[in-house]
């Protein structure tokens, strides 16, 4: 007799690039996963009456939809929200960055959160102080209106940067994926459920970073043919795995 009843499910979703499709990376903690069959009806009208009708109809299923919300903002995720390229940058130094201040405005260095925070003037005979002239932030420094820096002043900037990760938006054309969900159904006292889908096109997602409530991103895509799968009874897009 078939024991499966009700589900409550919860578990874990990993991703891994179609170019290697074995590297399966655990995405985060994601709030939803839904798997959604897209139908297609076609009808044949009844001809045969004036009335009209349906003298015949079937439906085809065209797409099975994947959608999900991932509530961690790690580098692979946002890169995937946004078709981006990720590179990990080193801690370093920089000497002589230059630009144009503004009173009351944003510098920004190349680098995020800078220290150890040396400015100049272009000449490099002035040094400037540290909460008198400028305040060092996270994204650079900002120049303070009564300070000695002249407005639309060149500088330059020395300081170093913490290891962190460059992503670069819209660089990345919109990869494939395999998906596999490690579920399991509270319901059933935490019976396994296994879920992997050969191939995803992923949509982009949006970022939320100011709010009230924890960001969120909320993701699609459409499971495609995977050609390599190939026997009697074998999908070409998904398999679930219930265990009794």
């Amino acid at each position: 007799m078939d024991s499966r009843g009700a589900f409550i499910g919860s578990g874990k979703i990993y991703l891994a690039d179609i170019a290697t499709p074995e590297k399966l990376i655990y995405i985060g903690n994601c709030s939803s996963l839904t798997y959604e069959a897209e139908p297609q009806e076609i009808t044949l009208p009844d001809y045969s009456t004036p009335g009209g009708g349906t003298d015949a109809s079937i439906n085809r299923i065209v797409a099975v939809n994947i959608a999900y919300t991932a509530h961690h903002f790690n580098k692979a995720n946002i890169a995937r929200a946004l078709y981006a390229t990720v590179t990990d940058k080193a801690a370093g130094t920089v000497e002589g960055e230059a630009h144009t201040a503004y009173k009351g405005a944003l510098v920004k260095t190349a680098f995020p959160s800078p220290s150890t925070v040396v400015v100049k003037n272009q000449a490099g005979d002035t040094t400037y102080e540290l909460d008198t002239d400028y305040i060092v932030n996270e994204a650079g420094i900002e120049i303070v209106e009564g300070g000695n820096i002249a407005d639309a002043a060149a500088i330059t900037i020395d300081y170093a940067y913490p290891p962190h990760a460059d992503i670069q938006a819209l660089t990345a054309s919109n990869k494939k994926f395999r998906m596999v969900f490690k579920g399991l159904n509270e319901a059933r006292t935490g019976k396994p459920q296994i879920i992997e889908v050969y191939k995803i096109s992923h949509s982009p997602s949006s970022l939320g970073v100011i709010g009230d409530s924890f960001g969120e991103m909320p993701f699609s895509g459409k499971a495609e043919k995977d050609a390599t799968k190939i026997g009697t009874g074998l999908s070409q897009y998904m398999q679930i795995q219930d265990v009794d």
